[in-house]
Parts: C-alpha cells; structure tokens; sequence
C-alpha cells in the first residue's frame, strides 16, 4: 500500500486530514483543563450523532470494538440469568462466543444463510416466552453487509418486555446507517472510533439509556471485569461533563481530540445529509456491482447496509490473487472472515465520496480480467 493508495476496507475506513493532524499534536495532560472541555464536548457530541440526549451516559473506552462489545453485556448480566442473541453473521457468532464464556443461559437465534437475516416477527415470537435479561442484536454485521431491523423490535421491547434490555452493536452502522437511539428503545448501544465515526483504531464508545443505568445499578454482582466496570467509568464521565478531573484509567488522549474533530465535523454535514450521502452511495455502488455480473451476498436489497457491501466472486478468481490485483491499482478492499466462501467486502463509510466509489468501481472490473 503506497501513500495514494484508496482505503476502502469496512474499518479502519478513510481519515479526514484534519482528524488525523490531531494525532500529531502535543498530547495534552489528560486531567488539564483544555482536555477535560473537550472530553466534555465530545461526550455532548456523540449524544447528538444518535439521537440522545443528558439523560443517556455515554462512556468512551481506550480499547476496540470487541472490548465495547464485552463491556456492553457482562456490566448487566448476572449468574443464571437468559440472554437472547440475534446473528446475522461473524460478529452476531462473535456475541455467542462471548455470553458462552459466563454462568448465563444463552438461547439463540441465526440467520438461515449467510446474506439473509433474522426477521422481527421471529425474534418477538422468542422474546414472548419471557424471562429475558437481555436481548443482543448487530445492527449491521460487518461481515455480510446484511443489516437488521431495529425501529419495530426496539418499540416491542419498550412496550411488552420492561425486564429486557436491547443491546445493539452499532460498531458498522453509527454514523453512517440510519439510527435513532432513544425513539427506537435501544438500552444499550457500541460502537468503534475506526468505521463511520472516521477515527483511527482505539476507541470504545458506548451510550446507556436511563433503563440501562438503574439496571447497572441494580447489578451488584454483575460479571464484568474490572477495567470494564461501568459504575467506575459513569463516574468518570460524569466528572468530565461538569469539567471537573476524574481519573480511573488513563485515556487515549490525542485519538479522544481526533473523535473531538470527527464528531463536529458529523454534525456540521448534518445527519440526515449524512444518512442520505451513505444510503445514495452504497446504492449506486451495488447497482455498479450488479451491472458487472457480480452477485452481492445481501440476500435482499432491504437488507443492504449503507456503510459495507460483501460481494461473491466469480469461482474461477481466488480471493487473494483478487485483492492483490486490486492493490496494483492503487484500492485496497478487504476479504471475507469466512474461508470457505469465495468473496470480498468494500467499506463506504465516513468521509467517503463519489470519486472514491468510481474508482474502486473501475479498480474491481478491470481486476476482473
């Protein structure tokens, strides 16, 4: 990969040069002033980017998606507890490999075949048997590009199920799908600073709904390790919120004032411009797909998601030899993560533009033959 090479894998995804000057900047004290107000107005920020508002907590990490993943269920689950998980694909398995590691009873539903989903109807008829503490969804799974229904189940939950907590992995789809927190009655939300958010690698990010917060309360013997312990990090924030030093663990300084960067610059594109310039592109860039002869492993085109697309290759081209054929031509795109299937996946999401659609477009067919 050279320095004019187009990056367009479903995260780390494309930086804006001004979120990425923040990385070389003198590192602030992470208890002075200056850094503790722009703590603050990140926090308020990302409030915003999903639809919030001070009633909710949102808690940034020093870690991956994977370490919000993990913080997001073990702070609310306690022994012999049900959790419900719903998988799309690799990371809704990733989410069943986790809860399977602790004393909770974890019941299952999964998509039939890779590139379909699992409908609402299917997960209400589960959730009616009751007894849920939880009820984990990924919004979009990075691996098939295949995107769940939230708005329906979310408001299902609220009404019918108050026990039950919706925790939705928006690590592919924050910033870049449509996603409204509070109206749809989402508990518990995460996501990674590397995908639309358009950060480097490092973050954590989770927002907390009120329900959410009595329930970490509540839970007295929860199962989450100790640098995962919510009850510590709310304090924290809460502290930063009223710009005041707080110190638990020692945060990621210059890649919080590049998320600082990142979120005005959402805001200034302004949401719904910035949903429209996500669902716009990818769709055009399916459509480009199709017209080659390429099938996209979206089982249906409601299903699609605006910020990745998988698309199967033909058998008689081997994956690898695809990718470095696309790399010679100056655009990276990324593999699956399953093996067996013959396919690859494209990342339009964050600052992403029409040029950069059109030249992995020509990148992909002339790679083709």
């Amino acid at each position: 990969m050279n320095e004019r090479s187009l990056l367009m894998i479903p995260g780390p995804t494309i930086f804006e040069p001004s979120v990425l000057r923040e990385l070389s900047i003198t590192t602030l004290s992470h208890t002075s002033k200056e850094f503790i107000q722009i703590f603050d107005e990140t926090l308020k920020n990302l409030r915003k980017i999903v639809f919030v508002d001070e009633n909710y907590k949102t808690i940034i990490l020093a870690g991956s998606g994977t370490l919000a993943m993990e913080t997001s269920t073990t702070n609310f689950i306690k022994s012999g507890e049900k959790v419900l998980v719903v998988s799309n694909g690799y990371f809704g398995d990733r989410m069943i490999e986790l809860l399977s590691k602790y004393p909770v009873k974890v019941d299952v539903l999964k998509a039939e075949e890779l590139g379909s989903r699992v409908e609402t109807e299917k997960i209400l008829e589960k959730l009616d048997e009751g007894g849920y503490s939880l009820i984990t969804v990924t919004h979009v799974d990075t691996s098939t590009g295949v995107k769940q229904e939230l708005k329906s189940l979310g408001e299902y939950v609220r009404k019918h199920h108050d026990e039950t907590l919706l925790v939705v992995d928006g690590v592919c789809s924050v910033a870049g799908e449509e996603l409204y927190m509070k109206d749809w009655g989402i508990d518990i939300l995460f996501t990674g600073s590397q995908k639309a958010l358009g950060v480097p690698p490092g973050l954590a990010i989770l927002w907390l709904s009120p329900k959410a917060m009595d329930k970490l309360r509540e839970t007295k013997s929860s199962h989450a390790p100790y640098y995962m312990d919510l009850n510590r990090w709310v304090k924290v924030m809460e502290a930063h919120e009223e710009l005041k030093p707080s110190y638990f663990a020692t945060p990621a300084v210059n890649l919080i004032m590049a998320l600082n960067k990142s979120s005005k610059l959402i805001l200034e594109e302004g949401m719904d411009n910035r949903f429209r310039r996500h669902k716009i592109l990818s769709k055009a860039f399916r459509t480009g797909i199709r017209s080659i002869g390429l099938d996209i492993m979206a089982k249906n085109e409601n299903y699609a998601a605006s910020t990745v697309t998988a698309i199967h290759l033909p058998q008689n081209i081997e994956v690898q030899q695809f990718l470095a054929e696309m790399q010679k031509r100056n655009v990276i795109v990324a593999g699956g993560l399953y093996p067996n299937i013959n396919y690859f996946r494209v990342g339009h999401m964050g600052p992403v533009n029409a040029n950069d659609i059109l030249a992995t477009m020509g990148a992909i067919e002339r790679s083709l033959h």
